[in-house]
């Protein structure tokens, strides 16, 4: 199966963005706006000076001046500017009545309570009431991944506990019984589960909440009980291993022994090939590779947009069009292949030195991963190519 057909299955599979919360504002970072946000107030809320200068008439702007008050930023002016007066004013203070003009400091020659405008401008330099945002234009809306810029914007129109959407309950469960933990010592034909670790923090930074992390040996029956557990308390169950044909692959056999609907177990894709997506209700399963670099891709192209259409991500699909900084090849050219590379500063593709699935290394430098389509063998330089950023 082709990947296109894959996440459109996927999409399909999605058929409730899940429930919504309330929470602070301190805590917004990564989840998705539930509610569109509409300002309670005009911005600025009132007319204001945008330097430090003298608030005047524009029409007396060749007379000396006598300055009547200072303003402060956070004083509401008491003197209005009248019959060749004017006010001192700081950066932010509220424009006195009267004043049409603020003219900047370092133009103005003062002598005792006089001022004389040394060098006019034709620059008003007042910041208007509601020129940046007027009462109930919308500022957010729903679907937005918020962040500290945002918690300044939400706190600015007294949006203090923001509706987002709930975080997905994730589950991952390694299997293989050559795996052991990653702060274990590996003995004689084991291996340490960088799996799962690597699993966690891409399911949290995705916008999950990922309740358990546990590692199985090869046992079907046990498999199919931690499954079975899983999905009593969970949305989404990532299984580790077991995603191939082998005598030890019990993933498509616990899925079927789960009555789950299983919608591919293959697809087009290098690396990663072996993948299986099922679903039990409103809940969703997938069989990933044991080999870190495949389950890497294949979370990346699967489980992010399922992530996404959960919890209302709007912004989540980021593939972008770069030209390759140099010619690439391959020999075989059945399947899409991704590979790990660097957007440069000119912003082009610059591929990393890569050996393969089993080549996790290679990623560590790399700061998204390119496409190599179906059918094409070479790609030359220049040549514009899809693009992931990680």
């Amino acid at each position: 199966m082709k990947l296109n057909d894959a996440l459109e299955i996927i999409s399909n599979s999605v058929s409730n963005i899940l429930a919504t919360e309330r929470i602070a504002l301190t805590e917004i970072s990564g989840r998705i706006l539930a509610e569109d946000i509409y300002s309670d107030m005009n911005f600025p809320s009132f007319d204001k000076s945008a330097m430090d200068g003298y608030a005047i008439k524009k029409g007396e702007i060749k007379l000396n001046l006598r300055v009547v008050e200072f303003i402060p930023a956070g004083k509401v002016p008491e003197i209005e500017v009248v019959n060749a007066c004017c006010s001192k004013i700081m950066t932010g203070a509220m424009i006195p009545k009267g004043a049409d003009m603020v003219v900047k400091v370092e133009d103005v020659e003062r002598n005792g309570d006089f001022i004389k405008v040394i060098r006019p401008s034709g620059k008003n330099n007042i910041l208007l009431e509601g020129e940046d945002i007027k009462k109930g234009d919308l500022i957010l809306s729903k679907g937005r991944k918020l962040n500290s810029v945002h918690a300044g914007l939400l706190a600015s129109v007294g949006a203090v506990a923001p509706l987002v959407y709930k975080k997905p309950l994730l589950s991952i469960i390694s299997t293989g019984s050559e795996l052991v933990s990653p702060d274990k010592t590996p003995g004689p034909s084991q291996i340490r589960n960088s799996n799962s670790s690597q699993l966690q923090v891409l399911a949290m930074e995705s916008g999950t909440e990922v309740i358990e992390a546990t590692q199985v040996d090869d046992d079907e029956q046990r498999i199919f009980n931690m499954v079975e557990s899983a999905l009593a308390k969970s949305d989404i169950i990532v299984l580790t291993g077991g995603a191939s044909v082998g005598d030890l692959d019990f993933t498509s056999r616990v899925f079927d022994g789960l009555k789950a609907a299983t919608h591919f177990t293959r697809l087009a894709i290098q690396p990663g090939k072996p993948v299986l997506f099922a679903t039990i209700g409103n809940k969703y399963l997938f069989g990933l590779s044991g080999n870190p670099v495949s389950s890497f891709v294949q979370f990346q192209l699967l489980l992010k947009p399922l992530i996404a259409g959960l919890i209302g991500n709007k912004e989540a699909d980021r593939t972008i069009k770069l030209p390759l900084s140099e010619e690439k090849t391959r020999k075989k050219a059945e399947r899409q292949l991704f590979f790990p590379v660097i957007i440069n500063d000119n912003m082009e593709v610059q591929a990393v030195e890569y050996h393969g699935s089993a080549h996790l290394n290679s990623y560590q430098s790399a700061n998204a991963m390119a496409c190599f389509p179906i059918g094409v063998k070479i790609l030359k330089k220049g040549d514009i190519v899809d693009v992931r950023p990680l």
